[in-house]
């Protein structure tokens, strides 16, 4: 199993082009660090040189399949073109060098949820939790009435800057019909769902003689409970973002 994963990276490495710091791309950009590597993209923090303004620019990979590569690049371009919203980055410009597609986009700087809970093990409140959650799904809101599911909420890809939320990486976000659009706003709930008891986690002190579910191990407002009971789909399911919003104004209410 490693030798298997050793010639896989190795053959990454062999066909997707990394660049390095300090070097260049598309003679514009000069690469400061290298943010993460995907399943189809290698992201790294930039420096726009002309304008001295620091960005993302994301490079798809070649060791996938081309025509996959091609079409998830078309989508998540697409999609962030068509978005204008200040709490989700910028699409600024796509360009080809070198047979690898890539795109830059606005640098939106901050901590995402996930280091912020394991590693500066910072605890959320119930309120405050449900707080950056209504942020959340405002920004969520705005996505779904451009008829877009986003499609990976998930703690890494939520930032928080000077308090304020930010939802990046738009590469499994797709477009709906009216046909499929509830059942897949709900996927992007059920996320909202998970995302808050990611937080609300952040306070409890682990019981190693057993495990319970989240309903006995959490001390939460009943209307926190039934709101990410619907999140989450145990209850009746949520079809519209404004129906979450008035639920959690009300359990904020009820904890002031």
């Amino acid at each position: 199993m490693n030798l298997c994963r050793a010639i896989k990276r190795s053959y990454r490495l062999m066909i997707d082009r990394f660049f390095k710091k300090g070097t260049f791309i598309n003679e514009r950009y000069q690469v400061n660090d290298l943010l993460g590597v995907g399943s189809y993209g290698i992201s790294y923090l930039c420096e726009q040189v002309e304008e001295g303004k620091v960005c993302v620019v994301k490079q798809m990979t070649r060791s996938k399949r081309k025509k996959r590569i091609a079409e998830v690049y078309r989508k998540e371009t697409e999609i962030l073109g068509q978005l204008n919203h200040p709490n989700i980055p910028t699409l600024m410009e796509c360009f080809v060098q070198q047979d690898f597609l890539f795109f830059s986009m606005e640098y939106i700087n901050g901590k995402n949820l996930e280091d912020k809970l394991f590693e500066e093990r910072e605890q959320f409140s119930e309120k405050y939790s449900l707080t950056l959650v209504k942020e959340l799904v405002n920004i969520l809101d705005y996505i779904h009435r451009k008829g877009i599911c986003h499609g990976d909420i998930r703690i890494p890809n939520v930032i928080l800057t000077e308090g304020k939320v930010n939802l990046i990486d738009f590469g499994l976000a797709i477009r709906v019909s009216n046909e499929n659009k509830v059942d897949l706003f709900r996927e992007d709930f059920y996320d909202i769902g998970d995302f808050l008891l990611f937080l609300l986690y952040s306070n409890y002190k682990k019981d190693i003689k057993k495990r319970r579910p989240w309903t006995e191990e959490l001390s939460l407002h009943p209307k926190t409970i039934h709101l990410l009971k619907r999140l989450l789909g145990i209850e009746q399911p949520y079809s519209f973002c404004r129906d979450i919003t008035v639920d959690i104004e009300q359990a904020i209410e009820l904890l002031d």
